[in-house]
């Protein structure tokens, strides 16, 4: 019997991170943050496992929620104007290293109101 081997192509997603102690040196005092993901995914379970394992490697931080994650190609055919040019940069970066889980700017919140 043949084995079904899905295509891997680029996912994006943004990730709510959260500190697991007190201050952290990437989110200083903040209750946590958003951060968009490009990686290398099949679907969107692998996408999740993916991004936190880069999240669980930047160390004391855990990832409290995965928001919209999806194929590049799906977002560009939702997204009116072309992505700003942070995430064209980040998959620029990844396009061409098949083993990539680039992350980009981490967007503090200060409160659980998020």
């Amino acid at each position: 019997m043949a084995k079904y081997v899905r295509t891997k192509e680029l996912w994006i997603g943004v990730l709510e991170v959260r500190p697991l102690y007190g201050d952290h040196p990437i989110l200083g005092n903040a209750k946590g943050a958003f951060v968009n993901i490009v990686t290398w995914a099949s679907d969107k379970e692998e996408f999740k496992n993916k991004a936190e394992l880069i999240i669980e490697k930047l160390g004391g931080l855990f990832v409290s929620e995965v928001h919209d994650p999806e194929s590049v190609e799906g977002r560009r055919g939702k997204t009116v104007n072309d992505f700003v040019d942070d995430i064209e940069d980040m998959i620029s970066r990844a396009q061409d290293n098949p083993n990539a889980i680039i992350y980009g700017t981490f967007h503090m919140f200060a409160n659980d109101d998020a």
